[in-house]
C-alpha cells in the first residue's frame, strides 16, 4: 500500500514537471506603457508623464484601463487579428489554449488572463502586457491595444468639443436675446416718456437747486449786513427780501419737481430708468462673457483636450517569457510534496486519536 502511494506521489510530481518542461507552449510578451494627459500638462513637457507631475488625468487613465479589460476591446481586436483563432490554435498545448467553442464570458476571462493592464497612480503610467503564442502576434495585439485606446480618447475629445461648443452657443443665444430685450425695453421707455436720460435731467435740476440755495445764502448774508445800518423799509432791504422770496419760491418748486411728493411722475420714471439701465448693463456684460466663452470653446475644439502619450512603444519579443519552466516544475514538486506531508500528518493525527 505504501509503495502504491509513493508511485502515485511520483506520478503526481512528474506530470506537471513533464508538462512545464516538454509540453507547455511558449508565450511571448509585448509591453506598452503610456500616460493619459490633458492640455494643462503640455507646458511641462514629456517628463511630466514620467514623473507624474502636471496634474494627470487619473479618471481617464482608469477609464482606459477598464476599456482594455472589456469585451468590447477583445471583440474589436478579434475582428482584425482573429484572436480566437490564434488562442485556440491546435499548435498550442491543450491547457494553454482557449476552447474553440468558448462562450463570450470564457473568451473575456481568457483575454483577461493574457492581457494585463496595470495603472500606477504614483507615476500616472498605464502598463499593458500582452501574451501570445508568437512574438509577431504579441506585438500586433499590443499595437492594436494602443490604437484602440487612442481612438477612445479621440472619441472622448469629440464629445467634449461638441458639448462645449453646444453649451457655449446656447449661452450666446440666451445672452443675445436678453441683451436685445433690454435694449428694446430701454428704447420703449425713452419713446414713451420723451426722455433720453432721466438721471441727467435729475442731475441738472439738482444743479439748479444747488445754485438757488447758493444765491439765497448769499442774499441772506447781504440782507443781514444791510439791516444793521439801514431801515427795514429802505429800497435795498425791500429789494433783497423780495429777491430772496422769489428764489425761495422757485427753490420750493424745483424741489417739488425733483422729489415728486405731489407729482411723483419724475421719481417713478427715474426708478424705472435706473432699473432698465442696470438690466441693460448686466445683459451687455453677460453677452460679452458668453462671446468670450464661445471663442474659448472654439479654440479648445481645435486642439485635443486629452490624449495618449506613449512612454514605451510595443516591441517584438526576442524570447518567450512564459511559462517559467524550471520555476514552475520545481514549484509543482514542492506543492505535491507538501500535500503528501499534510496527508501523512492528518493520517497520523487520526490514528493517534483513535488509538491505532
Amino acid at each position: 500500500m505504501k509503495k502504491k502511494v509513493q508511485i502515485l506521489l511520483l506520478s503526481l510530481s512528474l506530470l506537471p514537471v513533464v508538462y512545464f518542461l516538454f509540453i507547455a507552449s511558449d508565450m511571448y510578451v509585448s509591453t506598452v506603457k503610456f500616460a493619459v494627459r490633458g492640455q494643462k500638462d503640455m507646458a511641462l513637457g514629456g517628463l511630466a508623464s514620467i514623473l507624474g507631475a502636471g496634474g494627470s488625468n487619473t479618471p481617464d487613465c482608469y477609464l482606459v484601463q477598464e476599456y482594455i479589460q472589456s469585451y468590447d476591446m477583445y471583440k474589436a481586436i478579434d475582428a482584425k487579428l482573429d484572436l480566437k483563432g490564434h488562442y485556440s490554435s491546435d499548435s498550442a498545448d491543450f491547457i494553454s489554449r482557449m476552447a474553440p467553442n468558448a462562450s463570450s464570458e470564457k473568451q473575456l476571462a481568457y483575454w483577461l488572463s493574457v492581457a494585463q493592464a496595470v495603472f500606477d497612480s504614483q507615476t500616472s503610467i498605464l502598463t499593458v502586457d500582452v501574451r501570445a503564442f508568437s512574438p509577431e502576434m504579441a506585438k500586433a495585439i499590443t499595437e492594436e491595444v494602443l490604437d484602440k485606446s487612442e481612438n477612445l480618447m479621440n472619441h472622448l475629445n469629440d464629445r467634449v468639443r461638441e458639448d462645449s461648443l453646444k453649451l457655449a452657443l446656447n449661452e450666446v443665444k440666451l445672452a443675445e436675446q436678453r441683451y436685445s430685450n433690454s435694449k428694446t425695453a430701454l428704447s420703449a421707455f425713452r419713446s414713451k416718456n420723451l426722455e433720453l436720460d432721466p438721471s441727467a435731467t435729475a442731475n441738472s435740476r439738482i444743479g439748479i437747486i444747488a445754485s438757488l440755495e447758493s444765491q439765497i445764502s448769499m442774499l441772506s448774508v447781504d440782507l443781514e449786513t444791510k439791516e444793521q445800518f439801514m431801515s427795514s423799509k429802505s429800497f435795498e432791504v425791500s429789494s433783497l427780501k423780495e429777491n430772496i422770496a422769489k428764489l425761495t419760491s422757485q427753490l420750493a418748486k424745483e424741489r417739488e419737481r425733483l422729489t415728486g411728493s405731489s407729482n411723483p411722475i419724475m421719481l417713478s420714471q427715474l426708478e424705472e430708468y435706473e432699473a432698465l439701465l442696470l438690466e441693460n448693463e448686466f445683459a451687455r456684460n453677460y453677452y460679452t462673457t458668453a462671446l468670450n466663452a464661445l471663442e474659448s470653446a472654439r479654440i479648445m475644439s481645435e486642439s485635443k483636450t486629452i490624449y495618449l502619450e506613449a512612454i514605451q512603444k510595443p516591441q517584438l519579443p526576442d524570447e518567450a517569457l512564459y511559462p517559467e519552466r524550471i520555476s514552475f516544475a520545481i514549484l509543482s514538486v514542492v506543492v505535491v510534496a507538501l500535500g503528501y506531508a499534510l496527508i501523512l500528518f492528518i493520517v497520523a493525527a487520526v490514528k493517534e486519536h483513535i488509538g491505532v
